[in-house]
Parts: C-alpha cells; structure tokens; sequence
C-alpha cells in the first residue's frame, strides 16, 4: 500500500475515534458533580463520582450539561479536547467567570458566630410547592421555631419575629408580608418570590454592626441579577400562584423582572371549612444592573406587592368589628452605586424608598384600619482590606387609626390614631485580624433618632480559634438597640412617647468540627439578656393572689416594663455536598423568662419553645430526579395570656403563659423530576405535606371569659392536614 493513502486512513480512524472529555463541578464550590448527563450528537454519558466525562463524538458540534437543581450548560465543541465544565446552581446568576470556594461552610461574615446560611437548592426545597416562600425555607433553619402553616413568621431563640431583621440587598424593610395588617388570622407569605432569590443568610444571635435597628437576629437576602448569555424565560405554577421571569443581557448591564400572581384564596376556603378566607396576592420584582466602567456599576432593584381580603361569602356571619374587606400595598425601589478603585478597596452607596399602605372595612363597610408607613433610605458601606465603616440614614413617616364600633346603636365606640415623624442615623466601624490560629473582629455601632429615644452604643467582638486544621472555636460577645416604631410612640389613649429602646446584650460560644470536606459538628450555648421591651401590662384579664378577678382598665398605655434572658444550646449534624445526600439535622433546647416590673409577674416568653427539631435532607437519585425530605418538631409556644388548662377547658389565671399548645410536628417529601429538551427545559415538583396527617393546632384568638365561672373562651386554628401537591417550571432560551 502506497504511504499516503495509509496515512489518509489512520488520520481518518483518529477522527472517527476522536473524543470529548473533561470533568464537571459546581460553579459555586468547585466541588466535582456525579450523575450530569452530557449529549453530544448521538453521544451520551452520565459524569462519575470524580466529575469525569467521556463521550465518543463526531469532530464538532453541541454539547449539552445537564443536571437537576443546576442551569443547563450548553456549547459548542470541537473533538479531540479536554474540558473543564463550571455549572451553575439554579438561583446562582450566570457569568463568564465564577468565584470558586474551596470550602464549603466559609462563613459570609467573618463577624458572625451563628451564621446559617441556605444555598439555591436548599431554599427551592425548602419553600414548598404550594407557597414558594424563602421565609418558610428560613424554618427549616437549625435554631428556628415556628408552629402555623399559614404564615411565614417564626421565631429565633426564643425572640419574636418582629425582632429579626429582614434585609432586602442591604435595606432593612418594615413589613415585607402579604397580609392583611390586623387580621390574624388572615395567613402572610413573603413578597419575595423564590426565583429570583440568590443567597438567604441568618445571623441568628450577635449579628455584626452592619445590620441595624433589630435587637435579636438579621436575615439578609440578596436578589440575583439577571443572566448575561441572551435572554431567558421561566414559567413556574403551583397549586398556589404562578410566576414568570424573564431575564437577560442589556448593553452593558443585564435585567431581570419576576411576576406573581395567586389563587392561595381557593386553598384557604378548603382548608378552613368555619371562617371561609379569601386572601389573594400579586407582586412585581425587577432589577437591573449598568456597568459603567470595568470597576463601577449601577444597580436599580424595584419590588411591589399588592394583598386582598374579600370574604363578602360570609358576610352575614361576621360581626360589626370583624373585617369584610382588606388591603395592603408595599413598594420598594433601590439604585445603588458600587466602585472598586482596587482589588481591596470598595465603596458602595444605595437610596431607597419604601411605603406601606393598609385599610380594613367591615360588614358595613366601615373603616376598622388604615395605615400609611414611609421611608427614604441613604446608606453607605466602605471597606479597605480588613476595615469596614458604614452609615445609615432613614427619613420615616408614620400614620393611621384603628376603630371600634358597637353594634346597639351602630355608634363608634373608639378611635386610636397615631402619626409621627422621624430621622434616625446611624454609623458602625469594624476591624478584622488574624495572627495564626486565632482571628476575629472588633467594631461597635452608634445609633440615634430625632425622637425621644436617646443614642446608643452597640459594641461587637467575635473571636475564632483553630484548634487544628479540622476543628475550630467559635465566641461572641455584643450589644444590639431596636427603636420603638412611631405608632406605639404616638397612637391615641395607649401611646408613650416617652418609651426608650430596648437593648439585647449576646453572649455566644460553640465548637465546631469538621468530617472531611463536606460534612460538619457543631454544638453552640447562648445567653442573651434583655431590657426596656415594651409591653401592655394592664392589659389582661387575670386572677390576684387574693384570688379576685383584675378586670384591665379601658386604656393599657405602653410601658418599657418588661426585661429577661433567654438561654439555650443547640447541636446540629450538616453535610453540604454537590453530589450524594445533602443536608441536616438539628436539635435546639432554649428557654427564655420575662420580668414586668409593673405587676411583678414572671412568665415564659410568647414566644419561648423548650425542644425544636429541625432537619432536611436532600438526595439526587439520577441525572433528572432529587428527593428531599423535611420534617420539623416543637415542643410549642405558650397560648398568650393568664390562662391554665383543666380537662382540655381553658380558665383565666394568676400566672401568665403556662397553658401551651399541643406538640407541633410536620414531616414533608418532595420529588424533584427534570425533562431536558434541546429547547427547553421542565421540572415537574409532587410534594406531600404533612406526610403522618398529625393534628396540629395554633392559637387563633381569645374571646372573652365567664366571669362567674372564670372559663376562657380560646380558640384555636386547625392546619394543613396531610396535602398532596404539584407544580410545573419551565424554562427556554439562553440557558
């Protein structure tokens, strides 16, 4: 044979044999990721453990990566080559490059010793497929207690939600719910919608100096941008709402925008077959980035929500200080400047503006609330290598009434109305430090208001010891200030304007230890001391220890009566891994007593609950298919008030908060399944709630008592029991 056609067959059998090959890992951890599946042409090969590949393919053409809970990967490739393929996890915005960590519980603030922090797929898994809410994902979060399946509040350490912060990409909202302000009952649901959620995290005890005006807890949530590949659309329906979110490239910048929109009424009226509630929601997210220079950006964020109440179904059945219809209206919108001279210098600046709008009716369409809140919002954050300052300067504006009626003649029987003004400053300065083993941070916040409520100093330290490579020692010690809102400052009859802020003082250490890369031990003790919150303590019908009957006066004025601790330990077991079973599971012990110092009475805190359970676990079974699990247990908070049980009968009583609800237990399973398309792409997610139909119970309301019996009229609210659900997501374009 002739040597040239010889050499024309080996090079056209080295083609016909040619191979693409690589590895795959996740783009946000760099960890290699088992089970993707990647086509190219006719070929196809699923990624071992290790992240390898190796796909028999033709000289050139489309490669596609696909895997459940991550964006597909799609591009264009020419055989012989080796690649090294970064995926992205749904939530994380795509971008050409992406930092790479190389462990996987680095904290997201060196300052903070009780950080938890929930990755994209963990808040998807976490949020249901009923509700698709990031708060009730922050539930499943290892020292967090919460007991209704109606709302998204919960309660950290035994501190009440509306003592945790809630950070909107670094401003603090006032009420960020879809509910109706007043009515109880009514359920609430976060208005920000899953999709668009980048990174939530929790600083569940000492938070650092950056965070403002909340004494117990921050939680910070970031809104991812929008991708810069080509604009993408993503269409997800559940049994409760349906969103849509477009997103993609704009000159320099990129846009994202989210709508949301609910049938939740229809769930609520077959849930609660007595009291037929009709809530309803719509909200807009949007954000929009414009780099300016290679080191300057422009960011505008603009969120709105709308919540309705309309139960004209039962309108015969409600009385006269019941509400018939209700609304609530927030808006939010953010342009933030952020410039980075050098690789270790940035300074960022942001305004905001915020406004609430509420109003209530009943049966005769008569106004029971309305209230208007407003804000405009300067804040500034610098850092140089390990220093960081800050300040904040929020205009606020407060204003609205409530009014009670009686029936026999229809006459107005009270009207509180309340409106204030207010400019509160603050600034904090923060210095970190390493020398070998041991670092930590020192910084202290200063903050004041135009009102009454003198300045404050909050100090912060946190020290980190490395005991050895695999085990580290984790202590905080710090002060936090929350100011009283300006309606309980101001609000006819019961107002004080005279009331201080109450102040927190946290006491933090843990140890943790590390199995190998991806799994972790910690055990963390608290103790936290409180003074000056504000309580009503004349408030409540209640038994003397002479055994007559206190009857409260017709106007229970706001008072800083009330201190207390709140201790505890909590213990969890967390595996975070691309690959295999992700997760946790946490037990927490923690009690937290009161003092008021008007009546003298000792009492376990409304929301104190002594045993909390928390665990989550997360399992890919293919390249297409995840299966997750959630199960929460509490030992329940107390019903509110001076009230004991007898024989499943509640009466009033000298001693306040002893009677408690029964035990909440939940368990959830849910199955994520993937269908890959060249043009598109579907995720179908079945869930099952409350998986052993357990007979939960939360408190609803208290409704008067029998004075010559003492027996308390209390009533209580059944939740879900055990409910199948579904939802669809599909997503197309430049993925």
């Amino acid at each position: 044979m002739r040597p040239l056609p010889l050499i024309l067959l080996l090079s056209l059998a080295s083609l016909a044999s040619a191979e693409v090959r690589g590895r795959v890992r996740d783009a946000r951890t760099g960890e290699p990721l088992a089970k993707a599946r990647l086509t190219l042409g006719e070929a196809t090969a699923i990624s071992e453990a290790d992240g390898r590949f190796r796909l028999e393919a033709a000289p050139s053409g489309r490669l596609l990566v696909s895997l459940v809970g991550y964006h597909t990967l799609t591009l264009t490739v020419a055989s012989p080559t080796e690649l090294d393929l970064l995926l992205p996890p749904e939530g994380l915005t795509q971008r050409e490059s992406v930092e790479v960590r190389e462990n996987a519980f680095e904290p997201q603030s060196a300052a903070s010793p009780s950080e938890r922090t929930l990755n994209s797929a963990e808040i998807r898994n976490l949020a249901g497929v009923i509700t698709n809410d990031p708060l009730r994902a922050v539930q499943g979060l290892p020292g967090v207690a919460w007991s209704n399946d109606f709302t998204a509040s919960f309660a950290v350490r035994g501190a009440a939600f509306q003592r945790v912060g809630i950070f909107f990409d670094g401003v603090l909202l006032n009420t960020p719910l879809h509910a109706t302000q007043g009515a109880q009952a009514s359920g609430s649901l976060s208005m920000m919608n899953t999709d668009v959620i980048e990174s939530v995290t929790l600083h569940a005890a000492a938070p650092p100096v950056a965070y403002m005006d909340r004494n117990a807890s921050a939680l910070d949530m970031v809104m991812r941008e929008g991708s810069d590949k080509g604009i993408a659309w993503r269409i997800n329906t559940g049994v409760a709402a349906t969103s849509a979110v477009a997103e993609g490239p704009w000159r320099k910048g990129t846009w994202l925008v989210s709508v949301r929109k609910s049938y939740l009424q229809y769930l609520l009226e077959r849930a609660r077959a007595v009291d037929t509630l009709a809530f309803g929601f719509f909200d807009v997210q949007a954000k929009g980035s414009y780099r300016l220079t290679n080191n300057q950006q422009l960011t505008l964020t603009l969120f709105d929500g709308v919540s309705s109440l309309d139960r004209t179904g039962i309108r015969a059945n409600l009385g006269i200080n019941a509400i018939l219809e209700g609304s609530y209206h927030l808006s939010n919108v953010q342009l933030g400047h952020r410039w980075t001279p050098t690789s270790s210098t940035s300074l960022s600046n942001k305004v905001a503006w915020l406004r609430e709008r509420g109003d209530n009716r009943n049966s005769q369409m008569l106004p029971l609330t309305a209230a208007g809140y407003g804000e405009w919002i300067a804040n500034t954050d610098f850092a140089w290598r390990r220093l960081r300052a800050g300040s904040s300067f929020r205009r606020q504006r407060d204003d609205g009434f409530e009014a009670r009626y009686q029936f026999n003649p229809l006459l107005l029987r009270r009207r509180d109305a309340w409106a204030g003004r207010a400019l509160r400053a603050g600034a904090y300065l923060e210095q970190s430090f390493s020398r070998g083993p041991l670092s930590g941070t020192a910084g202290t916040r200063w903050d004041d208001s135009t009102t009454a409520q003198p300045a404050a100093f909050s100090p912060h330290a946190s020290l980190r010891l490395r005991l050895s490579p695999s085990t580290q020692w984790i202590s905080a010690a710090s002060q936090a200030v929350q100011y009283v809102p300006l309606s309980q400052l101001t609000i006819a009859n019961t107002g004080n304007p005279h009331l201080l802020p109450s102040r927190s003082t946290h006491l933090v250490s843990g140890l943790e230890q590390t199995l190998g890369s991806t799994l972790r031990v910690r055990a963390e003790g608290y103790y936290r001391a409180e003074r000056d919150l504000v309580a009503q303590p004349l408030f409540d019908v209640r038994l003397l220890d002479n055994g007559r009957l206190f009857l409260p006066p017709a106007v229970a004025r706001l008072e800083n009566s009330v201190r207390g601790t709140a201790r505890g330990f909590e213990v969890f077991l967390q595996k975070r891994s691309a690959n295999r079973w992700n997760g946790w599971a946490s037990y927490g012990w923690s009690r937290t007593r009161l003092r008021d110092g008007i009546t003298g009475a000792h009492y376990d805190a409304d929301t104190d609950q002594r045993h909390t359970v928390n665990a989550y676990a997360s399992y890919r079974l293919s390249p297409t298919v995840n299966l997750s699990l959630r199960y929460s247990f509490g030992s329940n908070f107390p019903i509110p008030g001076f009230f004991e049980e007898r024989n499943g009968q509640y009466f009033v009583s000298r001693l306040r908060n002893t009677a408690r609800l029964p035990v909440f237990q939940r368990a959830d399973f849910r199955l994520n399944k993937q269908f890959e398309r060249k043009r598109w792409r579907g995720v179908l997610f079945l869930e099952v709630m409350n998986v052993w139909n357990a007979n939960n119970r939360a408190f609803d309301s208290y409704n008067g008592f029998n004075a010559s019996t003492g027996r308390a009229n209390i009533s209580l609210l059944r939740l879900f029991p055990i409910v199948p659900a579904a939802g669809w997501m599909m997503d197309w374009g430049n993925r």
